[in-house]
């Protein structure tokens, strides 16, 4: 799809896989510009729409705005605690052991054949 190409609002939420009041919160808060224009209908008749550009859509919804998301939410988050960090690091080490003991299983079967 070209970057100078056009989308409606339902084209667009279509897209990037989200809802169009997603769509239309961008654009009330100014973070997506977009355009209104008269078009025809499928009956032939005047039908207003509100088109948005790719090119500005793909950068509204890229992965730098992905980035920035992600930041916000670390900077607001607080930080684990040392009981926390203790969990996690022993979640962690239990599921590499469990999955080291598979792994042995499956080549002491593999070898048996």
């Amino acid at each position: 799809m070209a970057e100078d190409e056009w989308l409606d609002v339902e084209a667009a939420a279509q897209r990037h896989d989200c809802s169009i009041k997603s769509i239309w919160r961008r654009i009330w808060q100014g973070k997506l510009s977009a355009r209104t224009e008269k078009l025809d209908g499928r009956d032939g008749r005047p039908v207003i729409k509100t088109l948005i550009r790719v090119s500005d859509l793909d950068r509204a919804f890229g992965l730098t705005a992905h980035a920035e998301y992600v930041q916000k939410i670390r900077a607001a988050a607080p930080p684990l605690t040392r009981e926390q960090t203790t969990f996690i690091a022993k979640v962690f080490t239990d599921h590499l052991l469990e999955q080291d003991a598979r792994r042995r299983r499956e080549g002491e079967i593999g070898t048996e054949s």
